[in-house]
C-alpha cells in the first residue's frame, strides 16, 4: 500500500509542472500483463520525443516492472466484474464450460464499470492528454470510448490484427484468418473465406453493452465500430519475421515485437544456476493468463524433464516437485533468459509477446498453444522453421523427450530464427521506437491525410455486394435475354418447318 500511495502522490505532483513544450500520451488497457507490456516499451520511447506518458495498470504487477523515466504508472482497481470475465474468458478458450454469451456479457459488465467510473475519469481528465492511445483488442477496445470522452484523438496499438476494423482491401480467400495459415488447397481458401466473412458479418466482438450515447451523453451519438474506425493509426504487433506478408494501407501499421529489447543480467539464485549448467538451459513458461498447473500436461513436463540433460528454469507454483536440474519460480525474466547464451529451447504457450522476445535473441522454441490466437501463433513458428508445435492433450512423455533433443541438437531450427532475428534486429529502428515515432507523427499532424475512404463505407459497399449485385443481374438478365431468343428462334424454325410440310401433304 505505502508504494501505491508513493506513486499516486508522485503521479499528481506531476501535473502541475508539465512543460508546455512536452505532450501528454494516455495509455489504456484492460490488466493483462501480456498486452501491458508492449505499450510500456513504446511509452517508454516517447519520453526520448519529449513526451510524457501515463498508463494503466494494476498494483500486483508492479513488482514485475522495471521503472522507466517519463512513465507515469495510474494505478487502477481490478474490479470484481473483470475478475469474473478474466476467469470467465480463460474457461471459454480452455474448453472448460464456460458459454460464449456469459464471457461477453461479463465483458460489457467490466466496460460499463471502467466507463462509469467518474472518480477514474476525473484522473484520466487531469492528465490533459494530447493523444490517448487504445490497446486494440476485443478485451480493451471499449476503452476507446474513455478517449471520446476526453476529446482526444486516439490511436490503436495491439496483439491482434482486425482486419474487419481497419477494411484494408484484400482478396478475402488469402487474407489468413486468426484459425488457418495454410492457404495452398481450394480446402483450405474455402474454409478461410468462410471464416473471414463470418468476422465481419457477426456482431462486433468487445462492443460495450450500451450506446456510446449512454456513456458521453455531452458528445453526439455514434455507432461503436464507426468510432473505433476514427482511430489516428492502426498500429499492429506483427509482421513479416513471424506472420504472413498482408496488405495494409496507408494508416495500418505492421510494427511486430513491441516488447522486444536486449537482454539484462541475471541476479542472485537464477543467476548462480544458469551459469552453473554444463549443458544448456530451457526456459519454460505458459505465460501469465492461462497455469498449466491445473492440467495434467505439468505431470508429463516433470517427468519429461527427469529424462533430459539439460537444465531448466520453469516459471512454477509446485513447490513440492523438486528436481537438481530444475529451477522453479513464480516469476521469471523471460526476456533477460532468452538472452543469455546459456539457454538453448524456449518451451511456450505460443503467446505473441513471447515469441518475439525469442526470435529477437534466437532462441528455438517447442509451443504447447492453449487458446485465442496461440494455434496459429504454434502453426506460423513450424511453418517458419522456427521449432514444433505439439498438441497439449495428446502428447507423450517419450514425444516431448525426442523433441526436446530434436529442436536443440538439430542445427536447422537455430540456423533459421538465428537468420531470422539477424533480418530482424536490422531494421534501422527498434519497433517500440518505430511505434513511438509513428504515435508522434499522429500527435503533430494527425492521420486524416492517411485515410482511406473505403474505410468509411458501409460493410456491403467495401465487399463490394452493390458491385457484384448488378454485375450477377447483368449476367442473369443476359442468359435470360439469350435463352428467350434461342427459344423464339427455335419456335420460328420449328414452325416454318411444320409450315412446308403441311403444304406439302
Amino acid at each position: 500500500m505505502k508504494l501505491t500511495v508513493i506513486l499516486r502522490l508522485s503521479f499528481l505532483a506531476t501535473l502541475p509542472f508539465q512543460q508546455t513544450s512536452a505532450d501528454n500520451i494516455l495509455f489504456l488497457t484492460m490488466p493483462f500483463f501480456g498486452h501491458l507490456n508492449p505499450m510500456i516499451h513504446v511509452a517508454g520511447e516517447m519520453t526520448s520525443l519529449g513526451h510524457t506518458s501515463y498508463i494503466t495498470i494494476p498494483e500486483r504487477f508492479l513488482e514485475r516492472l522495471t521503472p522507466k523515466n517519463g512513465v507515469n504508472y495510474v494505478i487502477v482497481e481490478e474490479y470484481e466484474e473483470f475478475k469474473r470475465f478474466h476467469d470467465l474468458l480463460e474457461k471459454l478458450l480452455s474448453f472448460s464450460g464456460a458459454s460464449r454469451s456469459e464471457t461477453f456479457r461479463a465483458l460489457q459488465d467490466t466496460c460499463d464499470r471502467y466507463l462509469f467510473d467518474e472518480e477514474l475519469f476525473v484522473r484520466f481528465q487531469s492528465i490533459n492528454a494530447s493523444m490517448t492511445v487504445v490497446d486494440e483488442n476485443f478485451v480493451s477496445n471499449c476503452l476507446a470510448i474513455i478517449a471520446y470522452k476526453l476529446f482526444t484523438p486516439f490511436v490503436l496499438l495491439g496483439l491482434h490484427n482486425q482486419y474487419y476494423l481497419h477494411r484494408t482491401p484484400w482478396l478475402i480467400p488469402f487474407y489468413n484468418h486468426i484459425h488457418h495459415l495454410e492457404l495452398s488447397t481450394f480446402s483450405q481458401r474455402l474454409a478461410n473465406t468462410l471464416s473471414v466473412l463470418q468476422e465481419y458479418f457477426q456482431t462486433f466482438i468487445g462492443s460495450p453493452g450500451r450506446r456510446v450515447k449512454e456513456y458521453v451523453p455531452e458528445r453526439p451519438d455514434i455507432d461503436f465500430e464507426r468510432l473505433l474506425r476514427k482511430t489516428e493509426m492502426f498500429i499492429l504487433d506483427c509482421d513479416p519475421f513471424l506472420d504472413p506478408a498482408l496488405p495494409a494501407l496507408p494508416n495500418v501499421k505492421y510494427v511486430g515485437g513491441m516488447g522486444t529489447r536486449p537482454a539484462k543480467p541475471l541476479q542472485g539464485e537464477l543467476f548462480k544456476f544458469v551459469n552453473a549448467s554444463k549443458n544448456g538451459v530451457i526456459v519454460v513458461s505458459p505465460g501469465s493468463f492461462v497455469n498449466w498447473g491445473k492440467e495434467i500436461h505439468v505431470r508429463k513436463l516433470e517427468e519429461a524433464f527427469s529424462k533430459i540433460k539439460y537444465d531448466v528454469v520453469w516459471k512454477h507454483s509446485n513447490e513440492s516437485y523438486s528436481r537438481p536440474n530444475v529451477f522453479l519460480t513464480k516469476w521469471l525474466p523471460q526476456n533477460d533468459l532468452l538472452g543469455h547464451p546459456q539457454t538453448k529451447l524456449f518451451i511456450t504457450h505460443c503467446g505473441n509477446s513471447g515469441q518475439y522476445e525469442s526470435l529477437y535473441h534466437a532462441i528455438p522454441m517447442i509451443g504447447f498453444p492453449v487458446l485465442a490466437d496461440q494455434p496459429l501463433n504454434g502453426r506460423r513458428m513450424q511453418v517458419k522453421g522456427f521449432g514444433i508445435s505439439m498438441n497439449m492433450y495428446t502428447y507423450t512423455v517419450d514425444e516431448l523427450v525426442k523433441n526436446i533433443v530434436e529442436v536443440i541438437e538439430n542445427p536447422k531450427y537455430k540456423r533459421n530464427i538465428a537468420k531470422t532475428s539477424k533480418m530482424f534486429r536490422f531494421q534501422k529502428e527498434r519497433p517500440a521506437e518505430k511505434a513511438a515515432r509513428l504515435i508522434d507523427e499522429m500527435i503533430q499532424y494527425g492521420g486524416e491525410h492517411l485515410r482511406s475512404e473505403y474505410q468509411d463505407l458501409p460493410l456491403y459497399q467495401f465487399l463490394m455486394l452493390d458491385m457484384l449485385t448488378l454485375f450477377f443481374s447483368a449476367v442473369f438478365l443476359s442468359l435470360c435475354l439469350t435463352v428467350v431468343i434461342l427459344r423464339k428462334c427455335f419456335i420460328l424454325i420449328f414452325s416454318n418447318k411444320v409450315q412446308k410440310n403441311l403444304k406439302k401433304d
